[in-house]
């Protein structure tokens, strides 16, 4: 039987299908994709001090089909998960206009989580990588060719299985710290 938590995320990972329907870019199902994103985030050390009492997940979208169906998809999953690391967990969704202006948001709503959905940039998550810098902040995105720019975590389907990629340095950047538990199942991104 499968007991500790990093063991239930490898079963996640290894039960994994390919993403039928899904852009390119996105490899991996949202409702995949937010299980596994809560789960990791309960292995970050720096989790409950960024909460407070409360883990926020953001949804962050561009204007676009493929968005509009991540954040629903996305949402629909993530909100289904009542805690996260034992504190109460919320979901809220949100336009993209800055990184700057995100910034300014992760600190108003003390939001623990940030996921791009599909639509942005490698520029755009740069900027956003720079604006969070400094800040206690999870980034996630539906692409896993985001954590290259700078977001600290993705999802990529190798062999037939989801694979978690992370930017560890930008993780510690971000205060960011997952446990070896965890690390040694993701791919080192850089």
């Amino acid at each position: 039987m499968i007991t500790s938590p990093a063991r239930r995320i490898a079963l996640a990972l290894a039960l994994a299908l390919p993403a039928a329907g899904l852009a390119e870019d996105v490899p991996v199902p949202y409702s995949l994709q937010a299980e596994l994103l809560l789960m990791i985030a309960g292995h970050d050390h720096n989790l409950p001090a960024r909460a407070g009492g409360e883990v926020r997940t953001l949804v962050l979208a561009k204007p676009g089909d493929e968005a509009a169906r991540a954040v629903t998809q996305f949402k629909a999953a993530a909100a289904g998960k009542a805690t996260v690391a034992g504190l109460p967990h919320a979901v809220e969704v949100a336009d993209f206009t800055t990184g700057p202006a995100l910034a300014g948001l992760c600190k108003a709503k003390h939001v623990s989580i940030v996921y791009l959905t599909p639509g942005f940039t490698s520029s755009d998550a740069s900027g956003i990588a720079k604006a969070l810098e400094g800040e206690s902040v999870l980034t996630a995105s539906a692409a896993p060719a985001m954590v290259k720019s700078g977001i600290v975590l993705g999802f990529d389907l190798v062999a037939g299985r989801a694979k978690l990629l992370v930017d560890l340095t930008q993780a510690a950047k971000q205060h960011v710290a997952f446990g070896t538990d965890v690390l040694s199942l993701m791919a080192v991104s850089k």
